[in-house]
C-alpha cells in the first residue's frame, strides 16, 4: 500500500512514523532540501517485521535532524514492495538533478520483478530534454500534466519536489490534510497491515492473537479470484490468487498474476449489461 507524505507544517510525531514504518514495513526514505540541493536518503528494514526497531530510529532521528535544520518541505516515504523486490527501490526516486518524487499506488504497465514500477515511471521522466527539469515548471506543460494522469490515474498519488521546496501533488484529493501536512492515506493514524489495496487490520490488536502475519493469514485467507495458480516465494510453493493479485494464504502481491487478474476483470465488466 505505502504511504507518501508532505511534511509542511507540524513536526511528525514518533507514534505517526513508527505507524507508518510498521504499517509499511520494507523501509521508508526522505527528501529533503540541503544546502540548495536535493537529497534523497533511504532506510531499509533490517530489523525484524512488525518492530520498530534500530533501523526505523536511524530514519527517526535524522527525520528530527533534517526538521530542525530545514525551512523547506520534506518529502517522506514508507513502502510495501510491489514490484522490485530491493532496497534500492525504496523512495524517493530522482528526476534529473532537481526534481525528485514519491508515490503511493501501482502504475499499471510499469516495473517487473527487477525494477520498480515508480522507479520506471520516474526514469521515463528523467528522459525529458534536461532544460526542462530543472524545476516543477515542466508540470505546467499541459501535454505532461495531462500524460501523467493518463498514466496514474485516478487512484495512484504523487508528490514531486525541486530543489527550491515548490511541490506538487497529483490526485491531491485522494489524500487529505492536516495543518499543512497532507498524507495519501490513514496509515500514520494506527498499525495497519493490508491486502493489495485492503486494509485488512489493527496490528495492535491483532498481535496480541497471532505472532506474524502468515498465521493471520492461515485464520483470514482470501478466496480465490482465478483458478490459475502461481508460485508464491513466501509460501514457496503453488498459491492461488485474490482480486488484488495477492496470494490467498499469506496476502504476498504475486506480479506474474496480475495481467489474469485485469483480463478476467476486463471480461467481466464486458459482460455487463450497460
Amino acid at each position: 500500500m505505502c504511504i507518501a507524505i508532505l511534511n509542511n507544517g507540524k513536526k511528525l510525531t514518533k507514534t505517526e512514523l513508527e505507524n507508518c514504518w510498521i504499517s509499511n514495513d520494507d523501509g521508508g526514505g526522505m527528501l529533503f532540501i540541503e544546502n540548495g540541493k536535493l537529497v534523497a536518503s533511504k532506510y531499509p528494514n533490517n530489523d525484524k517485521y512488525g518492530v520498530a526497531g534500530e533501523s526505523f530510529n536511524e530514519m527517526y532521528q535524522d527525520y528530527l535532524k533534517v526538521y530542525e535544520m530545514s525551512s523547506h518541505p520534506i518529502l517522506l516515504h514508507f513502502r510495501i514492495a510491489t514490484h522490485g523486490f530491493s532496497d534500492a527501490y525504496l523512495h524517493p526516486f530522482p528526476v534529473g538533478d532537481h526534481v525528485g518524487l514519491i508515490h503511493n499506488g501501482i502504475i499499471d504497465g510499469y516495473g517487473s520483478n527487477e525494477l520498480s514500477d515508480t522507479a520506471d515511471f520516474a526514469q521515463e521522466l528523467a528522459t525529458l530534454p534536461t532544460s526542462m527539469l530543472s524545476n516543477l515548471s515542466f508540470l505546467d506543460i499541459p501535454f505532461i500534466y495531462n500524460a501523467i494522469y493518463e498514466i496514474i490515474g485516478t487512484h495512484n498519488k504523487l508528490v514531486f519536489m525541486d530543489d527550491s521546496g515548490d511541490y506538487a501533488i497529483f490526485n491531491e484529493d485522494k489524500g487529505h490534510w492536516v495543518d499543512k501536512n497532507w498524507f495519501s492515506n490513514d496509515a500514520y493514524k494506527t498499525r495497519i497491515t493490508y491486502r493489495g489495496n485492503m486494509a485488512m487490520y489493527d496490528y495492535d490488536s491483532i498481535e496480541k492473537k497471532y505472532d506474524y502475519d502468515k498465521d493471520w493469514w492461515s485464520n483470514y485467507r482470501a478466496e480465490p479470484y482465478i483458478d490459475n495458480e502461481y508460485d508464491c516465494t513466501l509460501c514457496e510453493g503453488k498459491v492461488k490468487v485474490d482480486e488484488e493479485a495477492c496470494c490467498v494464504d499469506c496476502g504476498t502481491f504475486i506480479m506474474q498474476a496480475e495481467s489474469d487478474v485485469i483480463n478476467k476483470m476486463m471480461l467481466e465488466e464486458s459482460d455487463l449489461p450497460f
